[in-house]
């Protein structure tokens, strides 16, 4: 069928012959279409040039794009694709030798789902091309999708969503971190989408059960907070991907689309921030220096909370609190509950 083709734009002989070997040996028999430049990409897609007459509403099933290309280069291409209403919300890979940190926010930019490095050696260029099948394998089964939010409404939009892109889809909803932990626990999920604020639960406790219960389950964190606020800490704690609830719906799909295929989502401000971190950054805000516990006890105490209610909502006594208080005093070079209540503000820390 049509639409069940994978489009490979890739101008290297050697790269096209090993990608095509890898996929086959991955049991994925479907038509691969290459396109050796970037304007006969855009032709086969729009049906034009030598595919003039293909019906462009017959779109791939995903698109294995090199950036480093004749005519108009990946990023070009990326532009193009995402700018037009039929191929808007097409799974697209950066597959691509580049190792640029400016290609890589640029393809999360224009919209790229996941964004992979060829190896040199054929060896793993063979087994990255094979993880890449994974694409492909999992756009044609059931999807298992996991959404914990405390709010109804929610999850019914999330699943509305995602059902109005997906062939067949299987939904799971909890409203409690008690619900979603016993859904895990039981069942196998392909992805997670998840609001940890759910409510007498401490930040990313739930994320964490999960990644202790079910190491390699993709959780995408789905948040009201801000990326300034939560995204690297929910990362580090095992997030596969974070956006926030004011994403556009097609920045929903690509995100579970990306994790659900062993894939990361961010989007490029958080990206370029991680690269500065895995780069030997130092010039780190205040707040970043804190535990997640100290970062928590710092928001609530910006909230206007006092040191007993802080204690109460965490099941702590008042000298643990009073602790923590003390830490975050010191880390961030401060002295009293007012300037920290300033710094959270002025850093939309609290809401």
């Amino acid at each position: 069928m049509e639409n069940k083709v994978i489009l490979l734009v890739e101008d290297n002989l050697r790269d096209e012959a090993l990608a095509l070997r890898a996929l086959k040996q991955c049991n994925i028999v479907n038509q691969v279409v290459v396109a050796r430049d970037g304007a006969e990409a855009l032709d086969y897609l729009f049906g034009a040039g030598k595919y003039t007459g293909r019906d462009p509403n017959a779109t791939p099933q995903f698109v294995m794009l090199d950036l480093k290309l004749p005519k108009l280069d990946g990023l070009e291409v990326l532009r193009r694709i995402r700018a037009n209403e039929g191929t808007r919300q097409l799974p697209i890979v950066v597959f691509t030798s580049s190792a640029e940190e400016e290609d890589l926010i640029n393809s999360y930019n224009l919209g790229a789902n996941s964004y992979v490095q060829k190896p040199v050696q054929p060896e793993r260029f063979l087994e990255a091309t094979k993880q890449l099948g994974l694409y492909w394998l999992a756009l044609n089964q059931v999807a298992r999708v996991l959404i914990v939010d405390a709010h109804e409404v929610v999850r019914d939009g999330v699943k509305k969503i995602l059902d109005e892109q997906a062939c067949a889809t299987a939904f799971g909803e909890a409203g409690t971190a008690q619900e979603a932990l016993k859904l895990v626990r039981e069942q196998d999920w392909d992805v997670a989408v998840l609001d940890p604020d759910l409510g007498g639960r401490r930040e990313l406790e739930v994320l964490k059960e999960f990644k202790r219960l079910r190491p390699r389950l993709p959780v995408l964190i789905l948040s009201i907070h801000s990326e300034e606020q939560f995204a690297r800490r929910a990362l580090k704690a095992g997030a596969s991907g974070y956006i926030t609830k004011d994403s556009p719906r097609t920045e929903l799909v690509k995100a579970v689309n990306a994790v659900m295929t062993g894939g990361r989502y961010v989007t490029a401000a958080i990206a370029a921030k991680l690269i500065f971190d895995m780069t030997g950054g130092t010039d780190r805000a205040p707040h970043e220096t804190l535990s997640d516990r100290e970062f928590e006890v710092m928001r609530l105490i910006a909230s206007g909370k006092t040191i007993g209610e802080i204690a109460a909502m965490l099941s702590l006594s008042d000298s643990t609190i009073s602790t923590y208080r003390g830490r975050i005093l010191e880390k961030m070079g401060m002295k009293t509950n007012a300037e920290i209540t300033h710094y959270a503000i002025q850093n939309k820390l609290v809401e």
